[in-house]
């Protein structure tokens, strides 16, 4: 970010190891969050279907696109990309672009980034794109199951719920993702909301149901 800012670039550009990943810097140094950049992209494209997952910004719903969400991992997102859609992606930094490719191409999104700031200030189309306070963490899993635990969830009172990854609690200013780690012996937690107090409201209250159903289950042995 620093190198971007003093050297007076447009934009900065950054790869995982292999290339198939790629997030970006505006031309102020600010890091561009991968829910942003998503819409970036499917703007630039004039896509009307976007296909992304679970855990991603509730913004992509409200700009107007088609959205259809899949469980975390862009293999995912590439499976339900062939049954349609004209953008896929993932706040991680994985875009794909159906019209070249049915994977996370890093290198190929890159070069549409740089056409994208050719033409107009990269800073400035960011701004444009509404930002609400997101929070993402984890917590030990001591042995919690999802399918027993997802009672006490349902008690925050949701306006629905998806069950594509995890639960998933969507309020009318918000939203709340518990899902099981496929790595780690963790429980994840997204939250979204348009205001600071809420989200913080809504993680807090999660943490503190889990481990109060956490110590409930070992009382219990």
């Amino acid at each position: 970010m620093r190198v971007t800012l003093e050297s007076g670039a447009d934009l900065g550009i950054a790869h995982d190891g292999d290339g198939d990943r790629m997030m970006a810097v505006d031309g102020k140094g600010r890091f561009i969050p991968g829910d942003k950049l998503l819409v970036v992209f499917a703007r630039h494209l004039a896509a009307k279907e976007v296909v992304t997952t679970v855990d991603a910004s509730m913004v992509i719903d409200e700009i107007g696109f088609k959205v259809t969400r899949t469980p975390v991992g862009d293999a995912f997102i590439s499976e339900e990309i062939k049954r349609g859609g004209d953008f896929g992606g993932e706040a991680s930094g994985s875009w794909i672009f159906p019209r070249s490719l049915l994977c996370p191409d890093g290198v190929y999104a890159a070069a549409q980034l740089v056409a994208i700031a050719s033409q107009q200030e990269l800073a400035n189309i960011v701004d444009e794109i509404p930002d609400y306070p997101l929070i993402r963490g984890s917590i030990d899993n001591r042995g919690i199951e999802l399918s027993n635990f997802k009672e006490r969830l349902l008690a925050m009172e949701p306006v629905s719920i998806d069950d594509t990854d995890g639960v998933r609690l969507n309020f009318k200013d918000g939203w709340l993702l518990v899902r099981i780690s496929g790595t780690e012996p963790k429980i994840r937690l997204t939250t979204e909301a348009r205001s600071e107090a809420r989200v913080n409201q809504l993680y807090e209250s999660t943490i503190r149901l889990i481990r109060e159903y956490t110590e409930e289950q070992g009382t219990k042995r």
